[in-house]
């Protein structure tokens, strides 16, 4: 691709081509109501373009802020992740507490159906007692008087003693049986005991694990939350700035459009005004003819004048670019051809102003024509300024409509060519002027 300084070069050779001073009559004045709309455009067009550049200055802002969003949320994503690990843990300690607790339910469900079968036997044994336990009672207190109470032969008296014997040793037994049932059922008491303070203490643990876990989850789902909100915030602000960006970037294309057929219309009205300034010096011409017969045959008749009254009057200076007077218009016939610009005829020293406001793409000296400038003033339309002394600017520097760019040579009277070209043709500068 072409720097800008070379695609300079190749539209100033181009546009040497007619640089040398030009002498011509007056153009017609421009349309008042054509001009006026298109001044009206280009400052609509310029607080357009500042709203716009305000606009993507937000925009940009929002874009940042989106970056920034998006960190956000990817840091709020990987704790929220982490926080989940984190839960894994937690969740597992509660898991393995409520096992424990399940494990220790069964082991005391276990020890009271065993407390209960305890309970039953003794109750057993003691309902099996209970019809002898008034004659053991009795043989313990007066166990003479309970054998002899009546007359017993030998034979009897001894299957008495022998009945007591057994009796003496099956509740022995039983005592024993009962003694150790009690001793069985006072451990599993104490086991069982045991075993519900344990399930307390578990039970509290799991109440905390339960409670930490859940503000870990908490925690976890609200900084997701979090991260959704914040992005989906930016990315309506992004929308949103982008959209009123493109609302006001289709708001400047409408107002070219409107300078675009503005400029048209006014180059129309200059070429016209070019055909009537070039038909009123061709009627002066043939007048001026007329009038040299008319005087060669001996009839004296006043001199006419180079041009009529409406060409012969002041010829308008530079406008805003530079304080001079027009010598040679646009499409003027020279020796070198049609002219393709203004030149004006400016007193040394004179300053010059920028012609629009654009980018400049050559500033420099150009062969023999001095300081030469060419101004980028958007959509394909840019300024060739010739023939200044000196240049205060520099290539790829922002002018504003205006502003100073530079002086005529000093000492005497200079020449200042302004062309203005759209592409690679060359168009009448008067109505941009």
């Amino acid at each position: 691709m072409w720097s800008a300084q070379a695609r300079g070069n190749q539209r100033v050779a181009t546009a040497g081509h007619h640089v040398a001073p030009h002498h011509a009559a007056k153009v017609a004045p421009r349309s008042s109501a054509s001009q006026a709309a298109l001044e009206a455009a280009r400052t609509q067009e310029t607080e357009l373009r500042r709203q716009r550049d305000e606009e993507k200055a937000r925009l940009a802002a929002a874009q940042h802020l989106s970056v920034a969003d998006s960190a956000q949320a990817a840091a709020d994503r990987q704790r929220a992740t982490s926080l989940s690990a984190a839960t894994v843990t937690a969740a597992g300690q509660l898991q393995a507490t409520e096992t424990k607790l399940a494990i220790l339910q069964e082991e005391t469900d276990r020890l009271h159906d065993e407390q209960g079968m305890l309970r039953a036997d003794l109750d057993a044994d003691a309902r099996a007692l209970a019809p002898i336990l008034p004659v053991a009672q009795r043989l313990s207190l007066y166990p003479s008087d309970t054998l002899l109470t009546g007359p017993l032969s030998p034979q009897e008296a001894v299957t008495g003693l022998l009945v007591v014997r057994g009796l003496s040793k099956t509740l022995e037994s039983r005592a024993e049986v009962l003694q150790r049932h009690r001793q069985e059922l006072a451990a599993l008491d104490h086991d069982l005991a045991g075993r519900m303070a344990e399930i307390g203490t578990v039970q509290e643990t799991q109440s905390r694990q339960q409670q930490a876990l859940a503000a870990q989850a908490r925690a976890a789902r609200d900084a997701q939350l979090r991260s959704n909100a914040a992005a989906r915030q930016s990315a309506a602000h992004v929308s949103q700035e982008a959209a009123r960006t493109a609302s006001l970037q289709a708001a400047i294309d409408r107002i070219v459009a409107t300078e675009a057929a503005a400029m048209a219309q006014l180059q129309r009205e200059a070429e016209a005004a070019e055909r009537v300034r070039k038909a009123r010096l061709a009627e002066a011409a043939r007048r001026r003819v007329v009038v040299q017969r008319a005087s060669g045959g001996g009839r004296s008749v006043p001199a006419e004048p180079a041009e009529d009254a409406s060409v012969r009057g002041e010829r308008p200076g530079g406008g805003s670019v530079v304080a001079g007077r027009l010598i040679s218009a646009w499409g003027e016939q020279t020796e070198a051809g049609p002219a393709t610009g203004n030149t004006y005829a400016v007193a040394g020293g004179t300053s010059v102003r920028s012609p629009c406001s654009g980018t400049v793409e050559f500033a420099q000296p150009f062969r023999s024509y001095g300081q030469m400038l060419i101004l980028n003033c958007g959509r394909d339309y840019r300024f060739v300024l010739a023939g200044l002394g000196a240049l205060d600017v520099a290539t790829g520097q922002a002018l504003t409509k205006g502003a100073a760019i530079g002086a005529m040579p000093g000492g005497g009277s200079a020449t200042l060519l302004v062309q203005v070209r759209h592409g690679q043709k060359s168009v009448n500068p008067t109505p941009f002027l």
